[in-house]
């Protein structure tokens, strides 16, 4: 299922520290996007925002269809002993529990 995610005024802190505000922003099927900028810039929690991992401070983000789901991989690695990163990655995202389902 392919999903359009889009956020309108969306706003977030840490403590008192602005990360952003006024930030609009539509995601749609097959684009590619790339998140820069330094430690603390607030990128993991506009990630966290857009997957619905997090409410924002301020605005909104929808996903169209409604019942989308966005996945998001926590940047805290969990491999297991003798897994690839590969297999981590699918494991994760539930790619090798979708896949032996099919089976």
């Amino acid at each position: 299922m392919s999903a359009t995610i889009q956020a309108r005024d969306l706003a977030a802190a840490y403590g008192d520290r602005e990360l952003f505000s006024g930030l609009d922003l539509i995601v749609a099927p097959g684009d590619v996007l790339g998140l820069v900028g330094p430690n603390g810039a607030g990128k993991s929690t506009l990630l966290r925002l857009l997957a619905g991992r997090m409410a924002p401070e301020r605005g909104s983000v929808t996903r169209t269809p409604r019942d989308a789901r966005i996945g998001l991989l926590d940047q805290v690695p969990d491999a297991r002993p003798g897994e690839s990163i590969g297999e981590q990655v699918r494991r994760r995202t539930g790619v090798t529990e979708a896949a032996e389902a099919m089976q």
